[in-house]
């Protein structure tokens, strides 16, 4: 699944952030990514500041999905075991 506004990838299958967004950050095992600009766009600058420093520290979760489906008017989830 891609986020299409910072450029980030995330497999549905392990919930793990395939590739970081653009904007970096800590990963959910907490290694940090700097920020990073996608082919043929200007290399993205990170101006220092509290809000740089607020994105650098900031964590991005493990995506969770679960499948929903409706059936004879009620709503049914899958949940993983």
């Amino acid at each position: 699944m891609a986020c299409p506004l910072h450029e980030g990838r995330f497999d549905l299958a392990s919930g793990d952030a395939a590739r970081m967004p653009t904007t970096g950050g800590l990963d959910p095992d907490g290694v940090s990514h700097p920020t990073w600009s996608p082919a043929g766009k200007e290399p993205k600058v990170d101006p220092p500041g509290k809000r740089a420093e607020a994105r650098r520290l900031t964590r991005v979760r493990r995506f969770r999905y679960y499948p929903v489906r409706i059936v004879d008017g009620m709503i049914e989830i899958v949940l993983p075991r």
